[in-house]
């Protein structure tokens, strides 16, 4: 799985990574106050909410970013994605839209149409990868049971989509 994660060589941001525990500690706090209100908001009339997270790209998306700091991030993702699934409870779905190898494009949305969930994570436009390849698994990342896992392949990049079954 090491290789999926790879940043091409030729990619523009090769900035050494410093001080990782601390931004991505910082990045988490800043996720944590975009997801504060979502309890609140009305979910009326769109199918589909997207909550961009605030851009790592200097932090995961360079060159010299470690194996181990771009885990964690994901880490950190998924972590995000179960408490506001914890949250929302029934006003709608969650999904956590996951970009191999560039994360910083990663983001989490909230479905309110379970229709456009189920044509998002069943895309007929992408080449499905493998089902026995799971991304979760393959990065040893631990995720209740209930979450479901799939990978599409576009271009140059992988597509992973993580949601709640019901």
């Amino acid at each position: 799985m090491q290789n999926h994660l790879v940043i091409p060589e030729n990619y523009r941001v090769r900035n050494k990574v410093r001080g990782s525990k601390r931004k991505l500690r910082s990045l988490g706090s800043k996720i944590d106050s975009i997801f504060e209100n979502v309890t609140n908001e009305s979910f009326a009339h769109d199918k589909i909410l997207h909550y961009h997270l605030p851009s790592p790209t200097k932090l995961v998306d360079s060159t010299n970013s470690s194996y181990k700091l771009r885990k964690r991030f994901l880490r950190l993702l998924i972590d995000h994605l179960i408490e506001l699934d914890s949250m929302i409870r029934d006003k709608c779905r969650t999904l956590l839209f996951v970009s191999l190898p560039f994360l910083s494009h990663s983001r989490i949305d909230l479905c309110i149409d379970e229709k456009y969930l189920e044509k998002l994570i069943n895309n007929a436009e992408w080449t499905p990868i493998k089902p026995e390849r799971n991304i979760v698994k393959e990065m040893n990342l631990s995720m209740p049971k209930e979450y479901g896992v799939k990978g599409y392949l576009h271009s140059t990049e992988e597509y992973w989509f993580i949601w709640k079954n019901r």
